[in-house]
């Protein structure tokens, strides 16, 4: 029981996190009426290339894994009683008006809940065996037992002499790690309960945020999303989205796949259709999400080339040469994360485990 309540307050104050994070944020570019549900994503994405830049120094300089999560913690309680202070007000004129709000949805938005508290059950309660599944707990279990980042085979529990590039970069399991050491929780609980409902939950935003670009009604919006959503619960198939989104919820392939991916033809979806946003701010985003993604998986690839193929021929068909620069600044971490990956995996450089 302790165990449990413990989870839901790491789950709670994750939440409440990313809000603040991307609150703040849609506060500084000067917008009033901002979903909070964007404002959510946004700080997801922005939390993550954050932590992926911290835990990569901690990695290469060989801090223990409690220095990491104290800085988190720092950067959290920071983000938390900023973000708080800042945009409180905006919090409570929007729930004001949630009443109002709910009606032009319609009673959709009542199978629109329950789809996602649908998602974010089985995504709770299903168990993976899956060599990956286990590989991704292993690092974090391995992380918070030896308070190292990195250093140690999950599967052997051996010290490595090198770290190894396709695991050097993709950091988001020691998250795991470092949620398991704040909230005194196993890292078993951190990766594949509290990040599970999380990530679920993210995807279903990411989904719905998509659906209103592209429909631009809240009603059609929320069809939208419960088409995904049923589709991805009947396709799931081996390496299929629909896999990751219900039985591997906590793996980085699952966020490239639900979350990255609806994030990245989201904001392309803007681009191309000049939306109101200012398109530096969109590229800004498209920072953030790259930058988060590298932190998922190494199959950050993926979206990268979908963004450059949906950017591209714009700037070229349209001869516009400041949407060619706003996209190589805003899949600027994944190409930094190409050169690095392909300099350590022909050892012109190596990030070591001992000093």
């Amino acid at each position: 029981m302790k165990i449990a309540v413990l989870a839901l307050v790491a789950l709670l104050m994750q939440l409440l996190l990313f809000l603040c994070a991307g609150s703040a944020i849609m506060k500084m570019r000067k917008k009033s009426a901002y979903r909070l549900s964007g404002a959510l994503l946004l700080g997801y994405f922005v939390y993550f290339s954050v932590f992926e830049v911290i835990c990569f120094l901690c990695e290469i300089f060989l801090a223990p894994l409690d220095r990491l999560a104290v800085i988190m913690l720092v950067v959290a309680a920071a983000v938390i009683f900023a973000g708080t202070i800042f945009c409180g007000k905006d919090w409570i004129l929007r729930l004001k008006t949630l009443k109002e709000r709910a009606k032009e949805h319609g009673l959709i938005l009542i199978f629109v809940i329950a789809a996602v508290v649908f998602v974010c059950l089985f995504a709770l309660i299903y168990t993976d065996a899956s060599a990956d599944s286990d590989y991704y707990v292993g690092m974090a279990s391995t992380a918070l037992y030896t308070n190292t980042i990195g250093r140690f085979d999950p599967t052997s529990g051996s010290l490595l002499k090198a770290i190894k590039p396709r695991y050097a970069y993709a950091l988001y399991p020691y998250h795991n790690a470092v949620i398991a050491d704040l909230f005194r929780i196993p890292a078993i609980v951190a990766a594949r309960t509290v990040m599970s409902v999380i990530n679920a939950l993210m995807s279903c935003i990411a989904v719905y945020q998509l659906g209103r670009t592209l429909l631009d009604r809240k009603k059609k919006a929320d069809i939208f999303t419960i088409l995904v959503i049923v589709f991805n619960a009947f396709s799931a198939t081996i390496y299929l989205p629909g896999t990751f989104l219900f039985s591997r919820t906590f793996e980085g392939k699952n966020l490239i796949a639900n979350l990255v991916m609806p994030a990245a033809m989201l904001i392309a979806v803007k681009i191309y259709r000049k939306a109101e946003e200012n398109r530096r701010e969109l590229f800004i985003s498209m920072f953030f999400v790259t930058a988060a993604a590298v932190s998922f998986s190494a199959s950050v690839v993926i979206p990268t080339a979908f963004l450059v193929a949906a950017i591209l021929p714009y700037s070229l068909i349209h001869k516009d040469i400041k949407a060619l620069g706003g996209l190589m600044f805003g899949i600027l971490p994944p190409l930094v994360w190409a050169v690095l990956y392909v300099l350590n995996a022909h050892y012109v450089f190596i990030i070591r485990t001992f000093g």
